[in-house]
């Protein structure tokens, strides 16, 4: 991966993005093993699907509420050291889990963190736009998803491996990897490609851009709330329909990260920008959600979650590709920003709606009708993808200031 890196990016930078990059996975790491040991910690010692459902409920709600001044700060002030500071701020908020083992303990820690990841998250993205340029983010974006689906597996076996073990190892386990984050991006200085920008009336830009491409964030929105319903029945599945022991949830977990990591490995070498595949992606996506609601053999489910990683994988490396180059780095910040709450602003709703309609529905019909959905959705792709790229290109004619580098 690195060898590719030096081909192709500018020399001074490609190691400082591997740091931040590395930084931000870690983060990303602890967050995600602190997602899966709790989802599953909660399913067994109370039984409910509602109370796991608030784990993601929880995980995107501080976000909606720090989403426009995270937006305007990133663009506005140096963006390594909000990263520094933020990953600062994670090891504290870890370290609140040593005071209380109480149930609001745990969703306060979720949202807190969750908050952090988030801000990390936006800002490495905007630091990505300074530092690397637009005929290389292709393959800096199949890197970003092959180092996140391998951290991200690592961070669902670490989760899983700890239900097997006292609770105060695993918060200690916390503290420390955070602590790593940190120290993986002191001392790190890379040349900027493009320069933050002040922009005047910057979130009226924002808005404008945004009201322009309504039908791609919509599209996103629907994707990102049906997704959710995996997040909030996957335990359940594993743990109620099949039966099957913890071993075999961290198993199927894993498959997803496992499925973005060999995802991201072959689009490095074989991506391809045709807009015509993602309409075959986004069915796909919903024909395996229905495999999965319809299996009853649990190592299968995570065979399923290989193929569904490979998938979003390959998705993601569109998209953000798309939006990292497409989006002006005046306001990347406030852009990501915004558009993460529209286009995620569903997933916390649904989480909790998925949750209260278990109580009346047999979860897996759930996960079946929104596979149908995400099928019948994967018709209005191209129309959607393409609308995008031409209303951002019409943006450069009528707001030139915006894209000065």
């Amino acid at each position: 991966i690195i060898y590719m890196l030096q081909n192709d990016f500018y020399q001074i930078n490609y190691k400082n993005y591997i740091k931040y990059l590395i930084s931000r996975n870690i983060s990303r790491y602890s967050n995600i093993a602190y997602y899966i040991y709790f989802m599953w910690e909660i399913v067994d010692e109370y039984k409910s699907i509602f109370l796991v459902s608030l784990i993601p409920a929880f995980s995107f709600l501080g976000y909606i509420i720090i989403s426009l001044p995270e937006g305007h700060i990133i663009d506005k002030y140096d963006r390594k050291k909000i990263f520094i500071i933020t990953n600062i701020l994670m090891v504290f908020v870890y370290l609140l889990l040593l005071i209380n083992k109480s149930l609001f303990f745990i969703y306060a820690v979720d949202f807190l963190s969750s908050l952090l990841m988030w801000v990390i998250s936006d800002d490495f993205r905007g630091i990505t736009k300074e530092i690397i340029p637009e005929n290389t983010m292709v393959k800096a974006q199949s890197l970003d998803q092959t180092s996140s689906g391998l951290f991200t597996l690592a961070g669902t076996l670490s989760g899983g491996f700890f239900i097997f073990l006292e609770r105060r190892y695993f918060y200690l386990f916390l503290i420390v990897i955070s602590v790593v984050a940190v120290i993986m991006i002191l001392g790190n200085h890379p040349a900027k490609i493009y320069s933050n920008i002040s922009i005047s009336n910057g979130f009226n830009y924002t808005f404008k851009i945004i009201k322009s491409i309504i039908p791609f964030l919509l599209f996103t929105m629907l994707l990102n709330g049906l997704f959710v319903s995996l997040d909030v029945f996957s335990s359940a599945l594993i743990y109620i329909i099949l039966r099957a022991p913890p071993i075999y949830y961290t198993f199927f977990i894993a498959g997803f990260p496992m499925g973005m990591l060999i995802g991201g490995i072959i689009a490095m070498k074989k991506f391809t920008e045709k807009s015509g595949l993602l309409k075959l992606f986004v069915f796909g996506i919903g024909a395996i959600f229905i495999f999965i609601a319809l299996n009853r053999i649990a190592i299968l489910d995570s065979v399923l979650a290989v193929f569904l990683g490979i998938i979003i994988a390959f998705l993601n490396v569109y998209i953000e590709t798309l939006i990292i180059n497409s989006v002006p780095n005046s306001i990347t910040g406030k852009f990501n920003s915004i558009t993460t709450v529209f286009s995620g602003g569903s997933s916390p709703v649904m989480a909790v709606i998925f949750g209260i309609l278990s109580e009346f529905i047999f979860f897996p019909y759930i996960i079946i009708i929104t596979g149908l959905i995400m099928m019948a959705s994967s018709f209005m792709v191209n129309r959607i993808f393409n609308g995008f790229k031409d209303r951002m290109d019409g943006m450069k004619i009528i707001y030139p200031e915006l894209f000065r580098n």
